[in-house]
């Protein structure tokens, strides 16, 4: 690290401290909303609560859900490595760990980003190398991380020119990157111009994922509760994107629409929220939860999803799949949600105009005929309605990723 290095450092550590009270402020914050696991919580204050055997340790990090499963097909092709370590920020993300996780591989929450808590767990968990999935890019934590791979890395145009108004602060952050397999071309060109030395483009691990897992039970129990109906699914929605939905499908005519509306929120604990949306405007609705229970009205209208884990179901069930985060939520770009799930599942997606996080895939999936992408909410209803009107065939393109080479990356650096 050069002299600007260590005073930039010095001066991020200093801030931290003197703003600790802040960040225990803002956990705590967290821990009142639900975003935090109270039974874990000093998990994010870098103490531990799982035993570190011994041996060499590979720690992976990832922010939520869609991170977590883009490291899947790069963990079943480690093979016997003494250690894995994996991280997160949600609970949801948390919560799908333990599902989906190998036996082997543990699971911790990541310290908040500051050096005392970075420090205790650094000094534990002593880490051979860090692996950082797609962009989360916090200074403690980069520098905690030995010998750092990115990979699935994406840099949008917005954050290279934000970090281009202040390069001395992106070549310090990003001094400490070995290496960044990045999801296309422009990322890694970006990535290069910030200082990172070997930057590729390889695509995304998440291109290797196995098909979400069905539960035949549960899925014969939604196709009874829609009565052998089309149904049409809103999948990781964002705030305002279910309103949206709901408005212009009410405004239908309501026999172009005899369908069933399956609403997947991106966090589940919107769902009650979503479902009064739904009745406001008319329709009958149902809880997933509530329906698995038994407990709904007949052949609802609406079903909102209420947990995680099901997505598989809700795809398998669904005539045509349109992908959240895609339509400017709240009036923000978001860069949508990953639409290869349903593609794997061989159902039809479309999408609206912003799908900036999977720039390197839009395409290949458009020519492949498995992708629609639209401007707007109304023009995607209206794709999606003849859709469901022509009957789809499956379609499931070969695509491959990288995870195959870097499994092999991080073997090597572990002997």
């Amino acid at each position: 690290m050069t002299g600007r290095g260590w005073l930039l450092l010095g001066g991020y550590r200093l801030l931290a401290l003197a703003l600790t009270p802040v960040w225990l402020a803002l956990l705590l914050m967290r821990l009142v909303q639900g975003k935090e696991d109270p039974r874990r919580l000093v998990e994010r204050l870098g103490w531990p609560t799982r035993r570190r055997p011994p041996g060499p340790l590979v720690w992976f990090h990832c922010a939520s859900v869609g991170e977590l499963n883009s490291l899947l097909p790069v963990l079943r092709q480690l093979g016997p490595l003494p250690v894995v370590l994996v991280t997160t920020v949600t609970r949801t993300s948390a919560a799908l760990a333990a599902r989906v996780l190998p036996a082997r591989v543990i699971h911790q929450y990541v310290p908040i980003d500051h050096w005392l808590a970075m420090l205790l767990f650094r000094s534990y968990w002593r880490p051979r190398l860090g692996v950082l999935a797609e962009a989360e890019l916090w200074p403690e934590l980069m520098l905690a991380m030995p010998h750092l791979l990115l990979i699935n890395a994406r840099m949008s145009e917005r954050s290279y020119q934000r970090h281009r108004r202040h390069p001395w602060y992106a070549a310090w952050l990003l001094a400490a990157v070995e290496m960044c397999l990045a999801q296309s071309q422009a990322d890694a060109e970006r990535f290069r111009r910030l200082g990172v030395c070997d930057a590729r483009a390889l695509g995304s691990t998440k291109l290797d994922a196995e098909p979400l897992p069905v539960n035949a039970v549960h899925l014969s129990r939604l196709r009874q509760a829609f009565a052998g109906r089309l149904v049409l699914l809103l999948a990781s929605s964002h705030p305002g994107e279910e309103q949206q939905w709901l408005e212009a499908w009410a405004g239908c005519d309501a026999a172009a629409r005899p369908v069933a509306l399956l609403l997947a929120p991106r966090h589940p604990q919107r769902a009650l929220g979503v479902r009064e949306q739904a009745a406001a405007l008319g329709f009958t609705v149902a809880l997933w939860s509530e329906l698995l229970a038994g407990a709904t009205p007949l052949h609802p209208d609406v079903v909102v999803a209420d947990v995680i884990g099901e997505m598989g179901v809700w795809i398998r069930a669904a005539t045509v799949v349109v992908m959240g985060g895609s339509f400017h939520p709240m009036g923000r770009p978001h860069g949508g949600q990953n639409p290869l799930e349903p593609v794997a599942l061989g159902r039809p997606v479309l999408c609206g105009p912003d799908m900036a996080n999977f720039s390197d895939l839009i395409e290949p999936l458009i020519e492949a005929g498995c992708l629609q992408q639209h401007p707007d909410m109304a023009t995607t209803l209206a794709a999606a309605l003849a859709l469901l009107a022509s009957a789809p065939r499956p379609v499931r393109p070969q695509l491959r990723g990288p995870s195959q080479l870097v499994a092999s990356l991080v073997r090597d650096r572990c002997r």
